[in-house]
């Protein structure tokens, strides 16, 4: 037991008003950090949301665009599919792209034939593989209802692997064989 020298003996049951000053201060900085831990938290979460917006879109393919009409609502989403062959027009002189988009062959260049096909608008410089008929092309964009078309706002490219080029454009290939001799 502790004394006190003006009440005589003092339980140790009993704390004293320093001792209980002293917890509820280490509770209080204890209870500051869990909450600035927990604001540090949400505020790093919400960066890496606010970061990343476009890879939360809608992804579908040409086919799927034109068979559902809810998609045609004006809601950015994004459609893959290959250039239609000698759709592409552009006035001399001018940024704004028109051309048709449909269901892209797998391991083939080309659309599927008998693909619906799509028509887009693009207004600015085109990637530099949009011309190959081995990518696939995916336009970020709205449905533009009173136009009937495709507003695309950035245009995506899948490179073609060379491997896919070359076994399309030589279907006799076996993969892995050698490539044939060619003579002169």
């Amino acid at each position: 037991m502790q004394t006190d020298p003006y009440t005589g003996p003092v339980p140790a049951a009993v704390s004293s008003p320093e001792e209980e000053t002293e917890r509820s201060a280490w509770s209080n900085h204890r209870t500051r950090l869990l909450i600035l831990g927990g604001v540090i938290a949400l505020a790093v979460a919400y960066m890496v949301y606010a970061a990343f917006p476009g890879n939360t879109l809608y992804f579908v393919t040409v086919s799927e665009f034109v068979d559902d009409p809810k998609l045609h609502d004006g809601q950015t989403l994004r459609v893959a599919g290959a250039l239609a062959p000698d759709t592409f027009r552009r006035e001399d002189g001018s940024t704004l792209s028109r051309f048709s988009l449909g269901d892209k062959q797998i391991d083939v260049p080309g659309i599927t034939p008998g693909s619906p096909q799509m028509e887009a608008s693009y207004v600015g410089v085109l990637p530099d593989l949009f011309f190959n008929p081995h990518s696939e092309i995916i336009l970020e964009g709205h449905y533009d209802g009173r136009e009937g078309v495709f507003a695309t706002d950035n245009i995506l490219v899948k490179c073609p692997s060379k491997y896919q080029s070359i076994q399309a454009e030589n279907p006799d290939l076996m993969p892995g064989a050698a490539a044939p001799a060619q003579s002169y």
